[in-house]
């Protein structure tokens, strides 16, 4: 019998080997708007310049195992949407990560190392003269995708529906929405829905929206299937001009807790019919116009009644919103739901359950 023998040669193929197979399996991809450039590797010494490239080269590899995009700060003028999802098959433990380079919680974080994006698409070159035109920032169309640590800034096109993040699909599932911030404006920069999804957890976690129409929608699920698993906490919500949140289908076991709403027009809108109840828990609603109506895709069409109700527990409608600075992130101590740990910051919420122990 012949004895394979591992020359020195040998070995070093092999490591080689190993450390190709590892970079497959943990691709991370960085993007800088200020000194990427889309021909180079996306290395952190050679970043990308756009998202929309990075989500190209995700897309285009079907090789298994977790990928990370990592935005560095700077601003991302969109022209037209960026789609990530392809041959690629991401699960829970190996996840899709597309999230700033220095996050909230960071010690080196402020607001301007925030990436922020924003959609200058012109939506008249598709859309139907007369009717209102629709545009996005990001779709999501892959299951197990984190978002995180992004600031969006909607579209200044008028009578447009803008969608910052959306996720559409049958057979999606599980997409986490976290520290992000979502800033609108009627007039100049139009988010008609911050984040939109339909499916099977969706979550939506420690986001910060102001000015938005609707900021979160769990939409209609297709087939009439119902979303699971959904979630919306340690949010603040304020100025909404139509809902701090959107319900269509969406189960019974959806959690709302630890949100701070706020100076909105409803603070949750329902699809026509649906006579779901659902748990409002450890909240601050303060000073909005209305609590429940009914919508549709084109906006609120009325108040609930008497047939729709609330479980509703440790829910406060006294005092005002205060926020600790001009960058809107978090509360003041001396705000109405401060104890909520509602806000960008994560650790601000541990630690406030450390000391509730």
């Amino acid at each position: 019998m012949t004895k394979c023998r591992c020359t020195p040669t040998h070995m070093a193929c092999l490591l080689v080997l190993v450390a190709l197979a590892s970079f497959a399996r943990c691709e991370t991809l960085c993007v800088d708007s200020r000194k990427g450039d889309d021909s180079d590797a996306g290395t952190p010494d050679a970043p990308l310049r756009t998202i929309g490239r990075a989500a190209v080269l995700i897309n285009s590899n079907a090789e298994s195992g977790p990928a990370t995009v990592l935005i560095g700060p700077g601003i991302y003028a969109l022209d037209r949407h960026v789609t990530f999802g392809g041959g690629r098959l991401f699960t829970e433990k190996d996840r899709l990560t597309i999230r700033a380079k220095i996050l909230p919680d960071d010690p080196q974080w402020r607001l301007g190392l925030m990436p922020v994006i924003v959609s200058v698409e012109n939506p008249r070159t598709s859309g139907t003269p007369g009717r209102p035109s629709e545009t996005y920032s990001l779709k999501v169309q892959t299951s197990h995708v984190t978002i995180r640590g992004l600031e969006f800034l909607g579209n200044p096109s008028r009578h447009n529906m803008h969608a910052c993040v959306e996720r559409i699909g049958s057979d999606l599932d599980d997409l986490l929405l976290r520290q992000c911030m979502f800033i609108g404006n009627r007039d100049t920069l139009n988010i008609y829905a911050a984040a939109l999804a339909t499916g099977d957890r969706f979550v939506v976690d420690h986001c910060v929206f102001s000015g938005c129409h609707g900021s979160t929608v769990y939409w209609d699920g297709l087939d009439g299937i119902a979303g699971k698993g959904c979630a919306m906490r340690y949010c603040i919500v304020t100025d909404a001009l139509i809902s701090a949140v959107w319900t269509c289908q969406t189960s019974k076991d959806f959690e709302f807790h630890h949100n701070a709403v706020a100076d909105c027009e409803y603070i949750w809108m329902r699809k026509p019919g649906d006579r779901q109840t659902y748990r409002v828990a450890n909240c601050a609603l303060i000073s909005n116009k209305y609590f429940s109506g009914y919508g549709v895709a084109s906006g609120p069409t009325g108040r609930t009644g008497h047939e729709v109700s609330f479980d509703q527990d440790l829910v406060s409608t006294d005092g005002h919103l205060v926020f600790a600075s001009d960058d809107h992130t978090h509360l003041a101590e001396e705000s109405a739901g401060y104890d909520l740990g509602a806000g960008l910051f994560m650790q601000m919420a541990e630690q406030d359950k450390k000391e509730a122990r």
